[in-house]
């Protein structure tokens, strides 16, 4: 019996070091994952664990420190097996503790973890934000917008290099996004996101905050998503699996501003050298080489929240 126990016990110390050796961030933001556990369309996730009467032990009493009965003769387990036992559970509560604070310090707060949508309380119509505020916006205009935005956060993601993504995103999403590319990059990963496809996308309505507006976008889409190790062998993800992904996007700009004529290419002058700069496919001044943002111009991805999520 106690053999056996311990055996167990260290698998599962054996099992946790790996997971957390292996996770990583299979697309953009980290919201794929190889199970849909917890991704349950319009309810919350609990990415916690449950510790119950039904885990796995029934019919018995644990005690702390001795034997209760000649049912604990029989099955070896004294003093020592309960200590043995209390010292590897503690090491797997270190090495738990220490996965949860590595994932709170690498988690972006703008790649939220949370499913609750934004409820429709907190929105005003997009109507209204058309004909009160910005006649040349365009839904439609929009989407489409959105739809490629999606597919080159995803390619850049795959390359390796999210520069040519600063100016559509705010710096703190910008620079959270980094981070967590430097930790794949370091570890010698490679991500993988295929068969991208935007199905459809959803403008729910606009709110203004500290100067901003911000519009509300709920976008599905279609991936596979998974990564490679240094010898090209999968780690983590289904390359054969389609995942099928809900998102709530939040896009701010600065309030007062109006959508430019359809056609219109976005004109600005560097911030370091003054020159006049189209910005297009680069995020970076051809002059000086200086990181070029549309925080004054456009609109730009502020958060992600992770919906729901069914694998195929």
């Amino acid at each position: 019996m106690k053999k056996k126990l311990l055996a167990i016990l260290a698998v599962i110390v054996c099992v946790t070091v790996l997971l957390a050796a292996t996770a990583a961030y299979a697309d953009f933001g980290g919201f794929s994952g190889d199970s849909d556990d917890g991704w349950d369309s319009g309810s919350d996730s609990d990415w916690g664990s449950s510790w119950g009467d039904d885990d796995g032990y029934s019919g018995g009493t644990w005690f702390w420190g001795g034997t209760s009965d000649s049912s604990d003769r029989d099955s070896g387990c004294t003093t020592g097996d309960m200590m043995a036992f209390m010292v590897v559970l503690i090491i797997i509560i270190i090495v738990l503790w220490f996965m949860r604070k590595n994932n709170a310090q690498h988690t972006p707060p703008s790649v939220t973890t949370s499913v609750q949508r934004t409820d429709d309380s907190e929105l005003t119509p997009i109507s209204r934000y058309t004909e009160e505020l910005d006649p040349n916006f365009s839904v439609s205009q929009m989407q489409t917008k959105l739809s490629n935005l999606y597919v080159q956060l995803q390619d850049q993601w795959q390359a390796k290099d999210l520069t040519p993504l600063r100016p559509y995103l705010t710096d703190e999403l910008y620079n959270q996004s980094e981070r967590q590319l430097d930790e794949i990059v370091k570890r010698g990963r490679t991500p993988h996101v295929e068969r991208i496809a935007v199905l459809g996308s959803n403008v729910r309505g606009y709110y203004q905050r500290d100067g901003l507006d911000h519009l509300i976008v709920e976008m599905s889409t279609r991936i596979t998503s998974y990564i490679t190790d240094e010898n090209g062998s999968v780690v983590s993800g289904d390359p054969n699996r389609e995942k099928f992904m809900t998102y709530e996007w939040d896009l701010c700009r600065t309030s007062g501003l109006q959508t430019e004529p359809e056609g219109h290419m976005h004109s600005v002058n560097c911030p370091n050298c003054g020159a006049p700069i189209t910005v297009n496919k680069s995020a970076k001044c051809p002059y000086c080489d200086t990181v070029i943002t549309l925080d004054e111009h456009d609109w730009l991805l502020y958060s992600i929240k992770g919906l729901s999520q069914k694998t195929v």
